[in-house]
């Protein structure tokens, strides 16, 4: 019989829509078993722990899911998501990025084999790292949306970053990619969805192409603005500075800067390098 544990993070979205989320669940009877998250680190800690369970069932935002990841056997266990987050980037892309669509989901069973983003980090201070991530890497102005969004925006829920989004100033940074001279850049972000919070900004990004999907800008507010209207409407008009593709991208810092991986926000990185594992996870799709 398939074992599945749910991994909430009760701080993720709105407590209110939580609450009720649970209530649901209950009353459909689709959750046997529940582990609520306490602080940064307890979904990874729950999801390692876990190792009676086929299915790990992540309730919660991208940066819970990417806690999930981190922890959970890839080789043997299937990632699921209901999406209560802010963001919900990679649920989007499974096409689970609406409460309803996901339970149905969650019922029918179907899976796919997605790509993850292996990320090494070098911080200012204190020992390289590395982790994996579903979603997206950014620094510069997406970075600072997210910060905004995250704090003194949160209590805007689903359109908390939409208001960061209007409310951030870009700021210019030096950013020197691997085999090119340093360039001054507002936003540098690498995706492995086609969603960037709540938007839709690589259009002809998959989930399963073994590719990272990259853009790079240097817009000031008015140019960004029209930017992310454009986007909001469903265009591709006043797009990035620059936008490609790569398997894997390393970038350096010169002036340490605030890093956004998958909704986690790092202080201080100074270097990071990023890699495309192709099939690396198996999980949950409409």
């Amino acid at each position: 019989m398939t074992r599945r544990l749910a991994i909430f993070n009760p701080a993720a979205g709105l407590a209110h829509s939580n609450r009720r989320l649970l209530a649901r669940l209950a009353r459909l009877g689709t959750v046997p078993e529940l582990a609520r998250t306490t602080g940064p680190g307890d979904a990874t800690r729950i999801a390692r722990e876990a190792t009676d369970y086929d299915e790990l069932l992540a309730i919660g935002g991208d940066g819970t899911v990417a806690e999930v990841i981190n922890g959970m056997d890839r080789q043997r266990q299937r990632l699921e998501l209901l999406p209560a987050g802010h963001g919900n980037c990679l649920a989007r892309d499974l096409g689970l990025g609406r409460m309803a669509a996901a339970l149905v989901a969650l019922e029918a069973g179907r899976s796919a084999s997605i790509d993850l983003m292996h990320v090494r980090v070098h911080a200012a201070a204190g020992a390289p790292f590395a982790r994996l991530a579903a979603s997206t890497l950014a620094i510069g102005y997406v970075a600072d949306v997210v910060h905004e969004g995250r704090t003194r925006l949160a209590w805007l829920g689903r359109h908390a970053y939409t208001a960061a989004a209007v409310g951030t100033r870009p700021r210019a940074r030096e950013v020197e990619l691997a085999g090119q001279p340093c360039r001054r850049m507002t936003t540098l972000v690498v995706n492995n969805t086609a969603h960037l919070a709540n938007f839709r900004t690589f259009h002809g990004a998959r989930l399963d192409d073994g590719t990272l999907d990259v853009l790079a800008s240097g817009f000031g507010w008015w140019r960004q603005m029209l930017h992310n209207g454009a986007i909001l409407a469903g265009s591709q008009r006043f797009g990035p500075a620059r936008q490609w593709q790569a398997a894997e991208l390393a970038l350096r810092l010169p002036r340490p800067s605030l890093l956004m991986l998958d909704g986690e926000l790092l202080p201080s990185v100074s270097a990071v390098t990023v890699t495309c594992l192709p099939a690396a996870l198996r999980c949950l799709r409409a």
